[in-house]
This record gives structure tokens, sequence and C-alpha cells, in this order.
């Protein structure tokens, strides 16, 4: 089935047994998942670490310890130590995980906008390379969040912190600057043209997901040969 795949089914057995744990230890994985996305852009693996730090945080618990104290006391050292060791993945695991759900939304946005009266159709070269600026804007992203890591571990968490503001700042410019210096393209499209090329890209990036993480399941199995 194109919405549960081999990555669908592991996060969903993931979000189950993370809740079979303490909130402290709940919390260290939630800040370990989060930073592990600086870190590959592979989010099956992600989830394969997620399965056996969540299975390490119930071996703690059952002796007295915590998650944190089992990775050093510094997740975020613990994770650039893990680096190496991980496919680093390319920007399409981003385009199968995020993209089904980015394009939903725009899907919606411009329905909102089609029943609101007066509206202006919408410029064919904005809508055409939304997601490959997205696509673009996520590769900075995941660039500042992987740098964001290595600041904090070097240099602490203020200059991570500065780090951070400049991230928000790339990103407000990389919104802003290209309608304000790029000329206007007259030729618009409909509405539900916009929501068609829109639908498209959500189910077509949904395929690639089943696709591309069932098959690295196959390379990569999450669950134990019976």
């Amino acid at each position: 089935m194109l919405l549960q795949n081999q990555y669908t089914l592991l996060k969903k057995a993931n979000d189950m047994s993370v809740e079979t744990l303490n909130g402290k230890n709940r919390e260290v994985l939630k800040d370990i998942s989060s930073h592990l996305q600086a870190i590959t852009w592979n989010q099956y693996e992600i989830e394969r670490i997620r399965k056996d730090l969540i299975a390490m945080a119930a071996r703690c618990e059952l002796e007295g310890r915590t998650l944190q104290e089992e990775v050093g006391g510094d997740t975020d050292r613990f994770l650039l130590e893990l680096a190496p060791d991980l496919p680093r993945g390319t920007p399409l695991d981003y385009v199968c995980t995020w993209y089904p759900r980015l394009m939903l939304i725009m899907v919606l946005f411009n329905l909102l906008v089609l029943l609101m009266p007066g509206a202006r159709e919408p410029e064919v070269v904005r809508i055409v390379s939304s997601p490959f600026r997205w696509l673009l804007w996520l590769c900075v992203w995941a660039w500042f969040r992987r740098m964001a890591l290595k600041i904090k571990v070097r240099y602490g968490s203020l200059p991570q912190v500065l780090w951070y503001i400049l991230m928000l700042v790339t990103f407000v410019a990389a919104i802003l600057l290209p309608n304000a210096l790029s000329p206007a393209y007259p030729v618009t499209m409909s509405y539900w043209a916009a929501i068609a090329y829109e639908l498209l890209w959500a189910i077509l990036c949904q395929i690639w997901q089943a696709v591309h993480y069932n098959h690295w399941a196959a390379l990569h199995p999450w669950q134990e040969a019976r």
C-alpha cells in the first residue's frame, strides 16, 4: 500500500514503543531524534536508530539509569560521534517524506484561496517552481542544522543561538528577495490547475516513498528474520 510501507510501519512501531518510556527518556529521545535530521537525510535510518535507542532506554529504566547517562551525558557530542557511521542519504529522502504532506497543505491553501471572492490567479512560474525552491531551502536548512550542532559542541549555546538567528534571517530573505527582485510573470494559471499540479506531486512523492524505503528496508531490514 502507498500509505503503508516499511518506513511508515517502522515509524508507527517506534511511536507506540516510545509511549512505554518514562517522561525523562522520552524527552531525551525526542531531542536526539530531532537533531538526527541534521546528520542524515535518510528518514528510514533515523527511525532505525530511534528503534535502537528506545530499546536502550527501556533497558536503562530496568537498571535504574537514564538514556542520557547511557549515551555519555552529552547528546550532541554523541550525535557527532555517531555521524560518520550513518548513511548521508540525499535530498530525495526529504522529497519522499516531507513533500506528500507539504503538497497537500498547498492544495488546501489553494482551495481556500479559490473560495475567496476576487482572488487573482497564481503565476505559472511561481506554482511550477515552488517544489524545487522548497527543496533548495530544505538543503540549506539541513546544512544550517548540521553546522549548529557542531557550533554548540565546540563553542556553546550562545553562538548556536546566534547561528539560528542567521538561519532565520536567511529564510526570510529567501522568501522576500526573489519576489522583490524578480520581474513579474504575466502568465497565470487557474487555481484548479495549480491544485491538480500539487496533488500530482503529493501522489508521486508518496509512491517514491514506498518504492525508495521498501527497497532500502530490503537491504537494511528493521524486523528480525523469522
